[in-house]
């Protein structure tokens, strides 16, 4: 560790903005005497945050990803202590960034997946950015004020300077009169927010049971890395300084804290890893990508994601981990996104045995986003749309995100015809989404649609008017003053 750090010295000589001598002149952006917002409006901030992220960015929208950044997010976030309000999702982008934003969004980008060489080092950058929101890291460096303009148009700017992906002194941030620089300067993390993230989130990865070396080796590789190439600078180090004293400190963080003899977490990191390479890269590259140091149970998922893309009947080796009862549910999704690629449908006793299985595992992992919709697509396509139907509104009931099987189900509904169900659907996904407005626009339209005897959507629209009146009704900071 002495040799990395003493490597990562010379991060400064290429990160001028984060050198040892301009880092000694930074304000002091997190002291305790700023006031930090209050909590509706971190809501309301954090709903119109979420709102440009679907609007604006390219979430990454493949489900098995999601539920395993969601699982692992979720798992770290439940050692933190409080209940503050947490979603995870990724960023269809190759940098290497993640970003806690307001109320506890929080993002990672398939660049940084990929990046990863262990799954330690991915949670420890989730449990890093876990621990910017536990120490409201952005209400105490960024207190908004309604005179500095809309909650949509400080959400948009904060999510361009916080992804990355963006400039934001260019374009919106230039009509706002130079208000994206200053903001982007205030949203820079100081060395007082990197070490109290590091704190938290190393103590986090313990709890976890995970490395909590991880977190000092993860940035101290990505530096060193780095210096071969200075222009290539990761965007996490740019909002994430690091330096020689930070990396000491991680080290000597984690060195204290006693062993433990739990078993560590199995990993499935490879098989994340392998959808991203399939989802990014013709067949040649995706197989030089992947299938180097695997074991059996990943090579044949890989083998399994090459059958799929080839729209072939996917390995038989596959079958034995999707029907373990004990195995992960990300082998009986692929092998349901298989089947529904392949033209006509199993034979009737496969056919039995897999909806049991399924069935099983939903019941097993009611919190899994994949299993629902991609069963409810292999049910379509054997023409039981009823049965589909039930699947989705069955599992709203327990998921945590409900944007995309909102969306699956409001695409049901209206295949069937009931447009009604179809526009509430919608109204549903919307405000998920964090676009109030939107779903106000088709809540009308659903009253519309529907009929004097349409007793049950009438009720599930009053449901949902009841359950949301707050928002639904409310004219907040989200529209331009």
């Amino acid at each position: 560790m002495h040799s990395i750090i003493k490597n990562v010295f010379l991060l400064s000589l290429f990160l001028g903005s984060y050198s040892t001598a301009q880092a000694n002149t930074l304000p002091d952006l997190g002291s305790p005497d700023l006031v930090e917002y209050d909590t509706q409006t971190e809501q309301e901030l954090g709903r119109a945050f979420t709102n440009a992220l679907h609007t604006q960015y390219k979430l990454y929208n493949d489900l098995d990803t999601n539920d395993y950044i969601r699982n692992l997010g979720h798992k770290l976030a439940s050692y933190t202590g409080n209940n503050r309000h947490y979603s995870f999702y990724v960023i269809d982008d190759n940098n290497i960034n993640a970003f806690a934003g307001p109320n506890g969004v929080i993002g990672i980008h398939t660049g940084l997946i990929e990046a990863c060489q262990t799954e330690d080092e991915l949670a420890a950058v989730i449990a890093h950015e876990i621990s910017h929101v536990t120490q409201n890291h952005l209400s105490r460096r960024y207190e908004y004020s309604t005179s500095q303009g809309s909650l949509n148009t400080i959400a948009t700017l904060i999510a361009a300077i916080l992804i990355g992906t963006q400039d934001p002194s260019a374009g919106m941030a230039t009509l706002m009169g130079g208000m994206g620089y200053n903001l982007q300067q205030q949203l820079k993390n100081s060395r007082q927010h990197e070490s109290e993230a590091d704190a938290i989130g190393i103590q986090l990865l313990y709890k976890t049971g995970y490395n909590p070396h991880a977190m000092g080796d993860f940035f101290a590789r990505l530096s060193k890395e780095s210096q071969l190439d200075s222009i290539k600078v990761p965007e996490i180090l740019r909002t994430h300084p690091v330096s020689e004293h930070r990396l000491a400190e991680a080290e000597n963080r984690a060195q204290n804290l006693p062993q433990k003899k739990e078993i560590k977490p199995y990993s499935f990191l490879k098989l994340i890893q392998s959808r991203i390479i399939s989802n990014k890269y013709s067949q040649d590259s995706y197989q030089e990508n992947t299938l180097n140091g695997l074991n059996s149970e990943q090579s044949c998922y890989i083998k399994t994601l090459e059958q799929i893309k080839n729209k072939k009947m996917p390995p038989k080796c596959i079958d034995s981990l999707a029907f373990n009862t004990q195995s992960n549910p990300i082998y009986i999704s692929t092998l349901i996104q298989g089947l529904i690629k392949l033209k006509g449908i199993p034979n009737p006793e496969t056919y039995k045995k897999i909806k049991k299985i399924i069935d099983l595992k939903i019941e097993l992992y009611p919190k899994s986003e994949s299993l629902p919709i991609y069963y409810s697509r292999l049910l379509r396509k054997d023409n039981l749309n009823s049965q589909a139907g039930k699947v989705l509104e069955t599992a709203e009931q327990h998921l945590n995100y409900k944007y995309n099987l909102l969306i699956e189900l409001s695409e049901q509904k209206a295949k069937e015809g009931k447009n009604g169900e179809a526009y509430l659907n919608l109204a549903k996904a919307y405000l998920e989404s964090g676009n109030v407005e939107r779903s106000q626009y088709f809540l009308k339209l659903a009253e519309e649609t529907k009929t004097n005897n349409d007793d049950n959507l009438e009720q599930a629209i009053l449901l949902f008017k009841e359950q949301n009146s707050k928002l639904l009704n409310n004219k907040d900071k989200t529209k331009e003053n």
